[in-house]
């Protein structure tokens, strides 16, 4: 009876099965790895028609699928089993054909339904939590390549192209996130700026949600938004000619967006420069005063 040894603990089993069992429960070893580590020598099969992709693998008894779905049609009258060179033949030949593009996958065809069944997938894939979660935890640390960041910028943008919806959801979570940081502690600015208010006895808001966005302050009493702007980061034009940085771009450009927002649902919104609020507060109380016509 051959015994199998658990490589962790030492552990004896009298089966693969056993083995694996435990590894999974114990260790968190998959049975995958447990069929590639004790019966193929830490080394995955491909698939036999030669394409030179890995198969799925199957439970811990049977291993893997000789042939990936599909590409076993090929090499099916060949009589492997008869002559064990003709498979090694077509298994070459097969190679070939692939480097020479003379095969597609499903996933190469350029029809409609190819393209809803990819981004099916696709769906599935970023709603799978755990999924995304195991991939966060692996890429924690690591950072970006330049072509990393334009690529998934480009494909967000295409997302969002073709499904406007989804910039909705983000927005609203990106709202979620930032009303759940303020809970932790208003900034230095928007304490000042609240100071202000209320030696005005102005009732306001703090972070307002409108049109999925978020604005510093609402005074409801005068249908008024309020936005507080650092200088570096809104750029202040009397100390930075023009944006320097990413973040200042980024920053000016959703302020040009809430700007317009506003305008176009006939809301008033007043901005106040850091820079102003910290050494110039009376002309922030004369200013409110006069716009508010208090």
């Amino acid at each position: 009876m051959e015994i199998f040894i658990c490589k962790i603990c030492k552990k004896e089993f009298n089966s693969l099965l056993g083995v694996s069992n435990h590894s999974n429960r114990f260790h968190g070893i998959s049975p995958k790895m447990t069929y590639v580590d004790f019966v193929l020598n830490n080394i995955e099969p491909k698939c036999e028609c030669g394409c030179g992709e890995k198969t799925k693998f199957l439970t811990i008894n049977k291993g893997f699928s000789k042939f990936i779905s599909g590409h076993n049609s090929s090499t099916s009258n060949n009589n492997f089993h008869k002559n064990p060179e003709s498979k090694i033949k077509s298994a070459k030949t097969q190679s070939e054909n692939w480097s020479k593009g003379m095969y597609r996958r499903w996933w190469e065809e350029d029809t409609e339904d190819t393209k809803q069944k990819i981004e099916g997938i696709k769906e599935k894939l970023r709603n799978d939590k755990v999924r995304g979660k195991k991939i966060s935890d692996k890429l924690s640390g690591v950072p970006k390549t330049e072509e990393s960041k334009i690529k998934n910028s480009l494909s967000q943008i295409e997302r969002y192209k073709n499904n406007p919806q989804l910039k909705i959801d983000a927005s609203k979570r990106r709202i979620k996130w930032l009303k759940r940081k303020q809970k932790k502690g208003i900034t230095k600015l928007e304490k000042t700026f609240e100071k202000i208010l209320d030696l005005l006895n102005i009732k306001n808001e703090f972070q307002y949600e409108y049109k999925n966005r978020l604005f510093d302050f609402y005074l409801k009493d005068f249908n008024i938004l309020i936005e507080v702007d650092g200088d570096f980061y809104h750029c202040n034009p009397n100390k930075y000619e023009t944006p320097k940085y990413k973040v200042q771009e980024l920053t000016i450009n959703n302020d040009d967006f809430k700007n317009n927002l506003c305008i176009e649902n006939n809301i008033r919104l007043l901005r106040y420069w850091e820079k102003d609020i910290n050494e110039n507060p009376e002309y922030i109380i004369k200013d409110l005063k006069e716009k508010l016509g208090i």
